[in-house]
């Protein structure tokens, strides 16, 4: 019998990350809105989230809570783990947003330098063209200029040979036989007719 062709096992999907705020910023903001000194209890905390129209379940407002006293974001002020009052931890709060503006600075300061170094190099470039552009018209000019300078010892060169030529046929060609032409024939004169005879008396 042929074995059946084993399947690949499937690779667990990852749960994408939710869009929006996360949990612990959702708790954060409804305890800055309750603005309760003592501190707001979990109960508090769920009730405003769910006010804002956010759906977030117990159990992922519970772990938030319990992640934002770890990382010193929230400081418990009664009761253990999720249950109990919680408030903001000032000075930390203090210190997330100085650091969080000494972020965005530095990424500003950063745009600005790589706009600068853009604009340097737009213009580096810029003169680069125009440099290259010069060099070449300066160098059809002066190819222009031997072409003409070339043209005319040509010129004078070919006229030279014309006159030479000429010189030579004028050398080559023998001199005109002068033409003998006859003399005229001496007309024979006429005898003079004789006086004629006296009549007989």
């Amino acid at each position: 019998m042929s074995q059946s062709p084993r399947k690949s096992p499937k690779k667990a999907k990852r749960r994408s990350a939710p869009a929006g705020p996360t949990t612990l910023d959702l708790v954060t903001r409804a305890i800055t809105t309750l603005k309760d000194p003592k501190g707001s209890s979990s109960v508090a905390i769920k009730k405003q989230i769910a006010s804002r129209g956010v759906v977030r379940s117990n159990v992922l407002v519970n772990k938030a809570l319990r992640r934002g006293v770890t990382t010193g974001v929230l400081k418990q002020v009664k009761g253990n783990g999720a249950s109990g009052t919680f408030r903001l931890d000032v000075t930390r709060q203090k210190r997330v947003e100085a650091a969080k503006a000494k972020r965005v600075k530095a990424a500003a300061r950063r745009k600005l330098v790589q706009q600068k170094r853009r604009a340097a190099k737009a213009k580096k470039v810029a003169a680069a063209k125009a440099k290259r552009a010069a060099k070449t018209k300066a160098a059809k000019a002066k190819r222009a200029a031997r072409k003409k300078t070339a043209r005319k010892p040509a010129a004078r060169k070919a006229g030279k040979k014309k006159v030479a030529r000429k010189a030579k046929k004028a050398t080559k060609r023998p001199a005109k036989k002068a033409t003998k032409r006859p003399a005229k024939k001496a007309v024979k004169k006429r005898p003079a007719k004789k006086a004629a005879r006296p009549a007989k008396k």
